[in-house]
């Protein structure tokens, strides 16, 4: 366990061989770049550094950020930022909304086997969804095995390990889910409350990459071919 400030001294491990499509990529977190990671006591997470050179970080809400840890079992023993499974309000934000097209995140919700959300649990959100009713919000639908889709920006796709469009994502062990939109759409934290409620993720997230323009389906699939190998999924 390290200390409050201290970065987890790690080599970063991405793999060389295949890398993330990069034209238009603003945002690149991830539980392997270890020297980007700050830590607080008790392995909070108080800061991810962005893998985009010239681009920001995310830090940790004011109710705490994830706890990182080295071997997460439903992340195969990898590296991953983990929300507590119960009601809680940690999240990771940009200090201003990130206009993005197309958004891929590594996660699994709860234990993995789960068919429902206990709440409307944050996936992603803009600034406002932290404490609003925004409609930039993704998030699970309580007591349903599916989205929220009163709360999806318009026109958005959802999309599991490379799949068709769906609005049903449990249950869900360790998963590239990707969101699509053809207009731009403000994000700024993963995980966190949302509407003010302790509404946060509940599970491991592993690896984020955000995008302003729209992708072509060669760079979906490169870029979902490059997080399934990267994280054994």
């Amino acid at each position: 366990m390290l200390g409050a400030g201290h970065s987890v001294m790690v080599a970063t491990q991405q793999q060389r061989h295949c890398l993330p499509d990069r034209s238009s990529l603003i945002g690149w977190y991830s539980a392997k770049a270890t020297g980007t990671i700050q830590l607080e006591a008790g392995d909070e997470v108080s800061a991810i550094g962005n893998l985009v050179a010239g681009y920001l970080g995310l830090s940790k809400l004011a109710d705490g950020g994830p706890t990182y840890v080295a071997s997460e079992p439903l992340a195969g023993g990898r590296p991953a930022l983990v929300w507590p499974d119960q009601g809680n309000s940690r999240g990771l934000s940009l200090p201003t909304d990130a206009m993005v097209r197309e958004v891929f995140v590594v996660l699994a919700y709860g234990d993995g086997v789960r068919a429902a959300f206990n709440s409307y649990n944050t996936l992603i959100t803009d600034l406002a969804g932290l404490d609003t009713g925004s409609p930039n919000r993704v998030i699970g639908h309580e007591n349903n095995s599916g989205v929220f889709t009163g709360s999806i920006p318009a026109g958005m796709t959802i999309h599991v390990n490379g799949g068709a469009a769906t609005t049903e994502l449990l249950p869900l062990p360790l998963s590239v889910v990707h969101f699509s939109s053809a207009t731009p759409f403000p994000l700024a934290a993963i995980g966190g409350r949302n509407n003010g409620l302790n509404r946060a993720w509940r599970g491991p997230m592993c690896e984020v990459l955000a995008y302003t323009d729209q992708l072509a389906p060669a760079a979906v699939a490169r870029n979902v071919r490059y997080l399934r190998s990267g994280w054994g999924i």
